[in-house]
């Protein structure tokens, strides 16, 4: 059995990232390892209103406030459950590029599913699929629980 040091859990803060946060306490308490909980700003290129520059440093400043406030409770979860390290990381950029450069020190990535299919996985993408495509570490999904096979 290989020596694992660290797995990332990539969460977008919804439901949906609920048991994947469950699947990733436990690879990490199975295996002794540390936990990084991962949250991708995605800013996208879009036109400021007139006046909003200058207030936009305070508006930064309260989202990173209120992200890192629940990967926090993300990470008092894990805590109590166990896990002795974990690392929260709020990075800015292109989701899957983020996930896939953050994960690539760890050896087990998490990313929990929104279980869409057809159309809607079609229109909306899925950042699951291409992270999976491109992450040099294993990768486990974790899907909604109306979608699991009991």
């Amino acid at each position: 059995m290989s020596i694992v040091k660290n797995v990332c859990l990539a969460t977008d803060l919804s439901e949906f990232s609920l048991p994947a946060l469950e699947v990733a306490i436990d690879v990490s308490l199975a295996r002794h390892a540390g936990l990084t909980l991962l949250y991708v700003h995605e800013t996208g290129a879009f036109e400021l209103p007139s006046g909003y520059v200058e207030n936009l440093p305070s508006e930064l400043d309260r989202t990173y406030d209120e992200l890192n406030r629940r990967l926090a409770q993300l990470e008092r979860k894990a805590r109590s459950a166990g896990v002795t390290r974990v690392e929260k990381r709020v990075v800015q950029g292109p989701i899957v590029d983020e996930i896939v450069r953050v994960s690539s020190d760890s050896d087990y990535l998490v990313l929990g599913t929104h279980g869409r299919t057809g159309l809607e996985r079609l229109v909306m993408g899925s950042v699951a699929q291409k992270v999976m495509e491109r992450a040099r570490c294993a990768v486990v999904l974790a899907r909604p629980a109306k979608q699991r096979r009991e």
